[in-house]
């Protein structure tokens, strides 16, 4: 009889465990010959510790293999260079030997009942971004001169990368309601499109969080065919895509088939009405109480700062929010329309008399360019308002009626960016890379950072080096001056920004721009951010510089008010540029821009502003 058969019953003192009498491997002696008795863990973790260190050793060249061994040695007793808070290296030490890793500690800025939370993004800050960039600024534009590597061999060879700190204060995250806002989506578009880009749509269809964890019911979506040929087929297929992302869309044809593109986004109020009563009456969803309409490339980045949104208002009174072009040429010819591709948000009290008059409007209007134009016409006339001030004008939505390089719009520090536009088809976000692939990036940023903080914008090295949150890293030749950063830099063909701007830069030449490339999540509350730069001369120099946002200490406090609807809702009348502050930049010297990081914080002047055209 074992051992085990006869020992005692179970009993809530710790006793001695008595030994099996089998062995436990052949081979090896039984423990019962041992005075102390070995738990087969032990074992079980040595064979696994030789078999990766033997595979190691046949199969890795020397310095990767003593790297992969500390790994698994780190991995094994619970340090790794993460739960450290340093990051891991790379298998190639040639990588490490050209990157630059700074860990932010977000701070959270606390409210005490003013108009705007202090946050200092779009001042300069008191710290470079990192020593060791800010020791080489002077040598990344010369051509003759070789870049040295920012780390050296042995700080690379296996070992963690020790971070340089940083701490930034940040917005809080949305303030999610008790009750959350009840949102339906609608949109015109050809279902080859719906298909291809449903998975972007996930992100913000998709159910909001509850205050105690749990999933609440997911929007309700509608898609009619902008084609308007009757395609069954393709729309069966879209419908299809719909479920297996877990979509609460459905796409159908308009009731408004047979007429003109804009006539079909005009008729969305009364088919995405009547879809929204058929999933409360039918289907038991909850009452619809804002419509948010928008093109198939409208990108939302945070749901929850869009219910936040919308939380400030009564959804029982009548509201029209949206933004008007940011071009002089688009604004002078089609006026303060809510512009579709921005995004356009409706009360329900609105929707539903609009829905009973669309034959009226349609017919009035009928001569309107764009559906968001008769959208506009429709409400006004519903209202019994002028147009021009019948749009209760939501800055953080973003039209982007611009062609061609974008990354002046994206790191004009104007944040925040509740929408993005025309990110598939008009504009390259980032050079090279395909814009699906960007508003990915972009998406798993937010997520990351908050919607509140993406593309928020600080200045370092008395402005020579900016950081643009979730989206890129530029370090200037001629450190920007106050004035210069007021203004946006000119990228893009073509169309007059509303906003005052400056002349864009050549890469390479004057500035250097570190793109994201990749997000990755190390830990709940800890993000690497990857920034990139492949211009040839920075081969031998800098050539990432990554952020690891480390924000798994901070607990942003919730508010019955947050602060960026106080500087962006529609009504929310904003201070006098001149009462807002801002950390002077003393020049543009290069050579003081290293002194004036590590100095005191110069006397306070007269605030660059975020504001957005006007």
């Amino acid at each position: 009889m074992s051992p085990y058969e006869k020992a005692t019953p179970y009993s809530l003192k710790r006793t001695r465990r008595a030994p099996s009498a089998e062995l436990l491997l052949p081979g090896l002696l039984s423990p019962i010959t041992s005075k102390k008795p070995r738990r087969t863990t032990r074992w079980t973790r040595a064979a696994v510790v030789a078999a990766a260190l033997c595979t190691v050793a046949f199969t890795v060249q020397t310095p990767v293999r003593e790297q992969v061994t500390g790994k698994v040695v780190e991995v094994l007793k619970g340090a790794s260079c993460e739960a450290r808070g340093m990051l891991s290296p790379s298998l190639d030490p040639s990588i490490d030997a050209h990157r630059l890793v700074v860990r932010v500690q977000p701070e959270s800025a606390r409210h005490f009942g003013d108009d705007e939370a202090t946050v200092p993004e779009n001042r300069l800050q008191p710290l470079p971004l990192h020593p060791d960039l800010s020791s080489q600024l002077d040598g990344m534009f010369v051509l003759d001169k070789p870049q040295k590597s920012p780390l050296t061999a042995s700080a690379t060879a296996g070992a963690c990368i020790q971070p340089s700190p940083l701490q930034v204060h940040f917005k809080p995250r949305p303030v999610v309601p008790a009750k959350q806002p009840e949102l339906f989506f609608a949109l015109c578009t050809a279902p080859d499109r719906a298909q291809t880009y449903a998975s972007v749509w996930t992100h913000y269809m998709s159910a909001p969080k509850r205050r105690d964890g749990s999933n609440a019911t997911v929007p309700g979506c509608l898609v009619t065919d902008a084609q308007g040929t009757g395609d069954v087929a393709g729309m069966a297929s879209a419908n299809d895509e719909f479920r297996r992302q877990g979509l609460g869309c459905i796409m159908r044809d308009s009731s408004r088939a047979n007429q003109r593109y804009e006539a079909r986004v005009l008729g969305l109020l009364r088919d995405a009405w009547i879809e929204s009563e058929l999933r409360t009456r039918q289907d038991g969803a909850p009452e619809v109480e804002w419509f948010i309409f928008g093109d198939d490339d409208t990108w939302w980045s945070d749901p929850a700062m869009l219910r936040e949104l919308v939380s400030q208002y009564d959804h029982r009174q009548d509201h029209i929010m949206g933004t008007f072009s940011e071009t002089v040429g688009n604004y002078h010819v089609f006026g303060r329309i809510a512009f579709g591709g921005g995004g356009i948000i409706l009360s329900r009290s609105l929707v539903e008399k609009m829905q009973l008059r669309v034959d009226e409007c349609a017919e009035k209007f009928q001569h309107v360019t764009g559906g968001d134009g008769m959208i506009s016409e429709c409400a006004a006339m519903i209202r019994g308002l002028p147009l021009s001030e019948v749009i209760e004008e939501t800055r953080s939505l973003r039209q982007m009626d611009i062609r061609g390089d974008a990354t002046g719009y994206l790191t004009d520090g104007t944040a925040p960016f509740l929408s993005l536009h025309h990110w598939t088809s008009w504009l390259e976000l980032i050079p090279g890379v395909p814009g699906l692939d960007v508003i990915r990036l972009l998406t798993a940023a937010a997520k990351a950072v908050g919607g509140p903080n993406l593309l928020r914008r600080w200045i370092f090295d008395n402005g020579a080096v900016t950081w643009s949150v979730g989206y890129a890293i530029t370090i200037h030749r001629e450190a920007l001056s106050a004035d210069e950063l007021s203004r946006i830099e000119w990228t893009w063909d073509d169309h007059e920004p509303r906003k005052p701007s400056r002349d864009g830069l050549v890469e390479g030449l004057q500035k250097h721009t570190y793109y994201i490339s990749e997000v990755r999540e190390l830990a709940p509350g800890l993000h690497l951010f990857r920034h990139v730069n492949h211009h040839p001369t920075l081969r031998d120099g800098i050539s990432e510089i990554d952020i690891l946002w480390d924000a798994r200490t901070v607990s942003p406090i919730s508010f019955s008010l947050p602060s960026w609807p106080r500087a962006w809702l529609p009504g929310r009348r904003r201070e006098a540029a001149g009462t807002r502050r801002q950390q002077q930049i003393p020049g543009h010297s290069r050579k003081d821009a290293a002194a004036a990081a590590a100095a005191a914080v110069p006397e306070p002047a007269p605030r660059v502003h975020a504001r957005f055209f006007g």
